[in-house]
């Protein structure tokens, strides 16, 4: 299968505004490379390096990204739809402050990720399977949870202020542990932050 690396090393390392479906074999390093306005669709980068490689206003659709390394890269302004992304560590990535949200995750699967202490606010996860996920210390304030499953999720130290968890199911979030200010829950999922609380929710 063609390699994201090999079709990016005969651009130089930059690509702008391409359609690319090629991916990398585990443990295979793509180390500086430059996307701009790419749609990577079906990409498979499972177990794959990408180091310090720069994303920008780039699409990734249907791609399996599990277990990949995303140490220094940066991703601004970046969607992820329908992917495939077990046990990424997502705080690895460098921080895209100029992004208008680190991160933009749609029907995606990020079971056994971390987002420990990651800078993430006004993040979006929506429709997102987050089981087990990691989410100590990250600032995930005004992050966007619809939909998303947040069963056996780690939720210490976290900054949740005016994040919004209606339509999210599953989570258990301490008051006492985490900044809530402003958090928006629904009635149903409420429940998760009482018996955090050691309150019996009945009914």
């Amino acid at each position: 299968m063609p390699s994201l690396a090999g079709r990016l090393a005969q651009e130089d390392g930059f690509a702008a505004d391409l359609d690319l479906t090629e991916g990398l074999a585990p443990g295979e390093v793509l180390a500086g490379a430059e996307l701009e306005g790419c749609r990577l669709t079906g990409a498979v980068l499972e177990r794959a390096v990408l180091r310090d490689c720069t994303f920008t206003d780039c699409t990734f659709t249907g791609c399996d990204l599990s277990m990949a390394v995303l140490d220094g890269s940066r991703f601004t302004d970046c969607r992820f739809v329908e992917c495939k992304a077990l046990g990424v560590v997502w705080a690895r990535a460098a921080p895209a402050p100029l992004s208008t949200r680190p991160w933009d995750l749609e029907r995606c699967r990020l079971d056994l990720g971390s987002f420990r202490d990651a800078a993430a606010a006004g993040s979006r996860f929506v429709d997102c399977s987050m089981r087990e996920v990691d989410l100590a210390g990250a600032d995930l304030r005004r992050a966007t949870f619809t939909g998303s499953d947040l069963a056996g999720a780690t939720f210490a130290g976290t900054d949740l202020r005016e994040a919004d968890l209606v339509g999210a199911c599953g989570y258990v979030v301490d008051p006492t542990e985490n900044r809530v200010r402003g958090l928006r829950v629904d009635a149903v999922a409420a429940g998760g932050i009482l018996r955090a609380l050691g309150l019996v929710v009945e009914g």
